[in-house]
């Protein structure tokens, strides 16, 4: 994953959410609102000003990566180079839920934000206040009315492998399936994407990697202190052995703060899982019907083309 593009009527309140949720500006114009973490990605979030929802996903490419044959896919536009924070190049094509895909290549990196200083001064005290910090996007879920299609076309498209499989009832009553990067036997995430069963299509919720466990404990007093919409968590994922906290943005965008200490390669087994109703198969309380039935509503690509 390389960034989320939103929308929202009020780019100064998703300033504020996003500000207290971990990230940091990186530019901001009367159009749009970029958001960076404290890794080298020149941005992980994208506002754009409009009726709120979700208008599309960037995924970052290989470096050998072919954009030209990429452009050929069936719906794609062609190479662009659009004006962005770190440049590079991209190809936008649409899945079959009617959401936009970015698939970019040579941005180039900033510098890291110096880290938490981590040893205790002279009149220092086991305290921390303040935002969690968001390293770097983690992932996205995404719910459709047409699961075994879109997986298909996921798998097919970006290269994906399957990780976990989850059925309620018979083995053929799939609700969701976690689908990784296919790297080799280089060490990926549990998931990249999470494809799950809905009435409509939309998206479920955008993660955003922090930098240790504390942070989703600081995150959550701060979050909390500051009165933003809690969600879910803190929790633990069983599969990918995640931990979790979810927040809600002012105009219904789920966000996550989320890490995780499994890795998986090309050679990593698939399992299919029975899980209990309404997605019941983690540590901690039972997903609220608001999680389960998430799905925020894809809206149309902005107008003009200098971004």
């Amino acid at each position: 994953m390389s960034y989320v593009r939103l929308s929202a009527p009020d780019l100064g309140r998703m300033q504020a959410f996003l500000e207290d949720f971990g990230m940091v500006l990186a530019h901001r114009d009367a159009q749009r609102l970029y958001m960076r973490g404290v890794g080298e990605s020149p941005f992980l979030h994208v506002t754009e000003l409009g009726a709120p929802g979700a208008v599309s996903f960037g995924y970052q490419l290989s470096e050998n990566a072919d954009l030209a044959a990429l452009a050929k896919l069936p719906g794609a536009h062609g190479i662009e180079s659009p004006d962005v924070p770190g440049g590079g190049q991209r190809v936008r094509l649409r899945d079959p839920n009617g959401f936009w895909l970015e698939l970019v290549t040579g941005q180039q990196r900033v510098a890291a934000l110096p880290p938490r200083v981590l040893v205790r001064g002279p009149d220092g005290e086991s305290r921390s206040l303040g935002p969690a910090r968001v390293v770097r996007i983690a992932h996205t879920a995404y719910a459709t009315p047409n699961l075994a299609d879109v997986i298909g076309w996921y798998q097919r498209t970006l290269g994906l492998l399957p990780t976990d499989e989850l059925f309620v009832g018979q083995a053929d009553n799939v609700i969701g399936q976690f689908n990784r990067v296919d790297r080799g036997d280089e060490l990926v995430d549990h998931h990249v994407i999470f494809l799950l069963r809905g009435q409509r299509a939309g998206m479920h919720h955008v993660s955003y990697q922090v930098e240790g466990v504390d942070d989703i404990f600081f995150g959550y007093d701060h979050m909390a202190h500051r009165e933003h919409d809690h969600v879910r968590g803190i929790g633990r994922h069983a599969l990918g052995s995640q931990i979790f906290n979810y927040w809600m943005s002012p105009y219904e965008q789920m966000h996550e703060h989320w890490i995780s200490h499994e890795k998986l390669n090309a050679s990593s087994r698939f399992n299919r899982i029975q899980i209990g109703e309404g997605m019941s198969y983690d540590t901690g309380e039972k997903p609220p019907e608001r999680f389960v039935k998430q799905a925020t509503p894809i809206v149309e690509w902005p107008a003009g083309t200098g971004f």
